[in-house]
């Protein structure tokens, strides 16, 4: 298993010393055909003594942007530089990844909604089972990575924090969110929200754990995606003095209590009247969507003001699409929805 501090660092066959990097492949289930399902990783350990700091991305397979700005982090990371622990899995849905869709054909399993796993479940859960036991034994921090949903829906950089009680939130969440230096955050406050239980996700299950962790959404396009992801990943472990240097304090930031999806209802010619990051109010038309007549079939209308955090992008839409907008709300949202997806 992991070392600690600046002792040689086991892992799964390999062995970092102090000041080095090494890279391999964890299995986690296997096919039909008796070949294994493999999933990437680096470690890195660094030659002093430092905290376990953990960085995963791709739970959706189409979410390119953020495995590759892992990489692209852990590339630029010198070890002999580096205190404590690095270790970082670009892509956990790897039968996703490789054929570019959000969900695995094998399972078609929503990643996201899988913990804390199931040893012998789902593929998504079997993954998740064997990280989340490597994680609450290892793990003192986690950075969970995320983008939009590539040529569909695009996100303005934004984080989630996740947690239930605010005892939590200022019991060290709260600073390492900040670290991440976004503009916009996302409390996540209990376990519900109109997507879907939060009980399933990631942060949820290691905040039971007393392990800090926040996703990050980055975009919106690649250039921007990656400038910003690389500032928070290095800001972070300056935060937790993994690198050398005095991180970084935004002034201010935008704190959301509560966030929204709007989904269509009829299919069709999708025309925004919005864009990203716009402040909207409550009642305000957002989008028309037209049938193949030209008519009006339906006006997407916000239920509550905020700013749009994530806009589709395609020139179509039909009722059984993702959302058409993400919506960070002014205030926690407690009109009824009509069922949870």
């Amino acid at each position: 298993m992991l070392g600690k501090d600046s002792d040689p660092l086991s892992f799964n066959g390999m062995t970092a010393k102090p000041g080095t990097k090494v890279t391999g492949s964890l299995k986690v289930a296997e096919h039909p055909d008796g070949s294994a399902e493999n999933i990437p990783y680096v470690i890195i350990n660094g030659r002093g003594e430092g905290p376990s700091l953990w960085i995963t991305a791709c739970e959706h397979g189409d979410e390119v942007l953020a495995a590759a700005s892992v990489v692209e982090f852990v590339n630029q990371v010198k070890p002999k530089e580096m205190n404590g622990q690095l270790i970082a899995f670009p892509v956990l849905d790897s039968t996703a990844f490789n054929i570019k869709r959000r969900f695995s054909p094998i399972d078609s399993y929503d990643f996201s909604r899988a913990w804390p796993g199931f040893e012998n479940g789902w593929l998504a859960q079997q993954v998740a089972a064997q990280l989340f036991e490597l994680m609450v034994e290892n793990a003192d921090y986690v950075i969970d990575v995320h983008n939009g949903m590539p040529g569909i829906a695009e996100v303005t950089p934004y984080l989630i924090a996740g947690y239930e009680r605010k005892q939590q939130w200022d019991g060290g969440l709260k600073d390492f969110a900040e670290s991440f230096l976004f503009e916009k955050i996302i409390h996540w406050v209990g376990t519900s929200t109109e997507r879907g239980a939060r009980t399933s996700t990631m942060m949820a299950t290691l905040l039971k754990e007393g392990i800090p962790s926040f996703v990050p959404e980055v975009g919106p396009d690649t250039e921007t995606g990656l400038k910003v992801a690389l500032r928070g990943f290095e800001n972070s472990m300056k935060f937790l003095k993994m690198l050398p240097g005095e991180p970084k304090k935004l002034p201010t930031y935008q704190a959301f209590p509560d966030v929204i999806h709007i989904f269509p209802t009829r299919g069709g010619v999708f025309t925004s009247h919005v864009a990203l990051d716009d402040e909207i109010k409550e009642g305000q038309k957002l989008a028309s969507i037209r049938n193949f007549s030209g008519e009006i079939t339906e006006d997407l209308v916000s239920p509550a003001a905020g700013i749009v955090i994530a806009i589709w992008v395609l020139p179509m839409i039909g009722s059984g699409d993702f959302s058409a907008y993400e919506i960070a709300t002014f205030d926690e949202f407690k009109k009824p929805w009509p069922g949870e997806r």
